[in-house]
Formats: C-alpha cells, sequence, structure tokens
C-alpha cells in the first residue's frame, strides 16, 4: 500500500515520472531482528512497474 502511495505520488509530483528511474523498492527494517553484527532484521525487494500498474488497478477497482 505504501508503494502504491508512493507510486501516485511521484507520478503527480516529478515531470516525466517513470518507476524504473525514480522508484527504488522497498526495504523491510524489523527492529526486533536487527543486529549490528549481522544483517538480519533487515528485508529489501524491489518492486516491477507491472506490480505498481496491478496494484493501482486494484485500489482503483478496475479488475476484471
Amino acid at each position: 500500500i505504501y508503494s502504491l502511495a508512493l507510486h501516485r505520488y511521484l507520478g503527480q509530483r516529478l515531470p516525466n515520472y517513470s518507476p524504473q528511474q525514480h522508484f527504488g523498492g522497498v526495504y523491510y527494517l524489523y527492529l526486533r531482528g536487527m543486529s549490528p553484527h549481522s544483517d538480519t532484521g533487515v528485508f529489501a525487494q524491489a518492486i516491477t512497474t507491472d506490480e505498481l500498474n496491478q496494484l493501482d488497478q486494484l485500489f482503483a477497482g478496475d479488475v476484471k
């Protein structure tokens, strides 16, 4: 949901917005699982333009 909100916001605010150029993906930080001695508790995920468009259609009620 947050990715979709940011995608829509950037689409309204940035001229020539392109998700491939302006949207870097998401990071999930699980504070209880984080440790200064390892990379646990951090999860990164790229999100594709297709996934963003599918989410946009879903929340707009355009799913067929």
